[in-house]
C-alpha cells in the first residue's frame, strides 16, 4: 500500500490513460432499437491528411499568373447552387444527388491562433475536428483542449441507440502530422492500422448465418474479460489511496467498466461480417478492407459512429503512378503547387504534377465512394430510406491548401441527408470574394449543425468563441 502512495497522483493518471491501450476500440454499451425519428442515425468521417489542391490563401485567392499556378481541383465546375462536381470529386458523379459541397467555411479556431491561418501542421491537425483552443504538450507539440466532433456525436447517438461500440476508428497508414481525433482535452486518439486486428476485435462474438462463434472468437472474448477484470481490480486497489477528486474519477470509470462487464455476458450479435483475407495487406488493400469492416459494423448495428483516417498517401498504383520522384509523401506534391506556375522554378513539371495530384486525390475520393455506395445499397434500406439517407458522412482534411497550411475555406464534403433533414445535391458557398476573401462562417457552425441533426439541443461546438454560435445556415431541407 505504501508503494501505491509513493506512486502519487501523476502516476495514477498515467495509468488511467493506459485504459485505452488495454481495451482497444472497445466501448461497450447495451444495444436497443432506435426510438427517435427524424434524427440522423449514424455519423461517418473520412479524414484525408495533408490538405487538398486549391488556390486559397488566408485572405486571398491566388491567380495562375506567377510562380503559383492557381489550380483549384476541389471547387465545383459551376459556382451555382446546383452541384456540378469538380475535378477531385469526379469519382462521385453517380451520387451527386446525395452530396453537399460546402465552401467558404473557415476553421476559425486555427485562423485565430495561428497567424491568420498559416499555422504549423500540428496545430491544424489538432483543431481540424475539435475547433478548440490549443495548448502545448510536454513534448512541445500542439494539443487540442476539447474533444473531436465524432466523440460528441457518439455520445448523443448513444443516448438514443446504445451500441456495442461507442465508435470505431480505422487508419490507413501513411505520413501524417498527428491524429485530429480527441476523446477529451489533450488526449489524442489513434485508429487501428491492421485490418486483421480490427476485424477480430470488432466482430469477436459475432455469429454469421446462425453459426456459433469460432474458437478464435471465443478466445478473444475470453481475453477481453480477462483484461477487463484486471483493469477493474487495479481501480479497486488504488481507490483507498487517492484523494477525493481522483476518487470521483475512479468511481465514474468503474461504473463504465461494470457496464462493459455486463455487455461481455450478453448474447452474441448475429449479422454478416466480411469474409476477406485480412493478412498482410498493402496500403491500397488496407483502405478497401477498412471500408468493408466499417460498412459491416454499421450494417450489423455494432456502432453508430465510424472514422476512416487516411495518412498522406502517395498512390503509385493509380494510372499515372508516381512521376514526381522527389515527392515521397502527398504533402510533397502539395508544396509543388507554389512553384509549377508559368514563372515558377518547377514549371516544366506541371504536366506530371497535375496528372499525379489528380490521380492521388481522386483515388482518395474513390474510397469515400465505396463508403457511400455501401450505405446507399437498397439491400440494407431502412423503410423508404437507405442507410446513407439516414446518415451524415463528412470528408475533410486539416488544410484547404496543403502548400500553405491554410485553414481558410476548408475542404468540406457531406453525404447523406441526416434522415431527411438536409437538402442534398447542392453547392453551398459562403465565400465573399469582392475584396480578396472573407467569410462569416466557421467549422464551429458546421459541427453544431451535425450535432443538432443527431438530436442535440446544443447551439455551439468547439471553443467558447462568441462569434461563431449556432448552426450553419442553408443546410435544412
Amino acid at each position: 500500500m505504501k508503494d501505491l502512495r509513493n506512486k502519487g497522483r501523476r502516476a495514477f493518471l498515467r495509468g488511467l490513460g493506459g485504459i485505452s491501450i488495454a481495451l482497444p476500440l472497445l466501448e461497450f454499451t447495451h444495444e436497443k432499437v432506435w426510438a427517435q425519428s427524424g434524427v440522423a442515425k449514424r455519423f461517418v468521417t473520412m479524414f484525408a491528411h495533408g490538405g487538398v489542391i486549391t488556390n486559397q490563401a488566408a485572405n486571398k485567392i491566388y491567380s495562375a499568373n506567377g510562380n503559383e499556378n492557381g489550380t483549384n481541383l476541389w471547387q465545383p465546375a459551376d459556382m451555382g447552387e446546383a452541384l456540378v462536381l469538380g475535378t477531385i470529386h469526379q469519382p462521385l458523379r453517380d451520387h451527386v444527388d446525395k452530396l453537399l459541397v460546402v465552401r467558404g467555411v473557415d476553421n476559425y479556431a486555427t485562423r485565430r491562433q495561428a497567424n491568420a491561418g498559416t499555422g504549423e501542421h500540428g496545430l491544424n491537425n489538432a483543431l481540424a475536428l475539435t475547433v478548440s483552443d490549443e495548448r502545448t504538450g510536454p513534448d512541445g507539440k500542439e494539443r487540442a483542449t476539447g474533444r473531436s466532433i465524432d466523440f460528441a456525436v457518439a455520445e448523443e447517438l448513444g443516448r438514443i441507440n446504445p451500441t456495442t461500440f461507442n465508435r470505431i476508428h480505422l487508419y490507413v497508414r501513411a505520413h501524417d502530422y498527428g491524429s485530429p481525433y480527441y476523446d477529451s482535452a489533450a488526449n489524442r486518439v489513434s485508429g487501428e492500422r491492421n485490418p486483421k486486428t480490427a476485424f477480430e476485435t470488432i466482430f469477436a462474438g459475432v455469429t454469421a448465418n446462425g453459426e456459433g462463434p469460432t474458437p478464435e472468437q471465443l478466445r478473444l472474448h475470453a481475453s477481453r474479460r480477462s483484461i477487463l477484470n484486471g483493469v477493474i481490480a487495479s481501480f479497486n486497489e488504488v481507490k483507498p489511496v487517492v484523494g477525493k477528486r481522483d476518487l470521483m474519477t475512479i468511481e465514474a470509470h468503474l461504473e463504465h467498466l461494470h457496464e462493459l462487464e455486463a455487455e461481455l455476458q450478453a448474447p452474441a450479435v448475429q449479422c454478416s461480417p466480411p469474409t476477406d483475407n485480412f493478412s498482410d495487406p498493402n496500403t491500397e488493400q488496407t483502405a478497401h478492407l477498412h471500408v468493408k469492416i466499417i460498412l459491416a459494423a454499421l450494417r450489423c448495428g455494432l456502432t453508430n459512429v465510424a472514422n476512416l483516417e487516411m495518412g498522406d498517401v502517395i498512390t503509385p498504383w493509380t494510372p499515372t503512378g508516381h512521376p514526381i520522384s522527389e515527392a515521397s509523401v502527398g504533402h510533397g506534391l502539395h508544396k509543388l503547387q507554389r512553384t509549377v506556375g508559368p514563372t515558377g522554378a518547377d514549371r516544366n513539371k506541371y504536366d506530371d504534377w497535375i496528372a499525379e495530384v489528380t490521380d492521388n486525390h481522386q483515388w482518395r475520393m474513390s474510397i469515400f465512394k465505396e463508403l457511400i455506395e455501401g450505405l446507399d445499397d437498397p439491400q440494407y434500406a431502412e423503410g423508404d430510406m437507405t442507410m446513407l439517407d439516414n446518415s451524415i458522412m463528412l470528408y475533410t482534411s486539416e488544410f484547404s491548401e496543403g502548400a500553405r497550411h491554410c485553414g481558410s475555406n476548408m475542404p468540406l464534403l457531406l453525404a447523406g441527408s441526416a434522415a431527411g433533414q438536409w437538402r442534398t445535391g447542392r453547392h453551398l458557398n459562403f465565400m465573399d470574394t469582392s475584396n480578396g476573401y472573407t467569410t462569416d462562417h466557421s467549422t464551429h457552425n458546421l459541427f453544431t449543425s451535425i450535432l443538432q441533426a443527431c438530436g442535440s439541443t446544443a447551439n455551439h461546438f468547439g471553443n467558447n468563441d462568441s462569434v461563431y454560435q449556432g448552426p450553419l445556415p442553408g443546410l435544412l431541407a
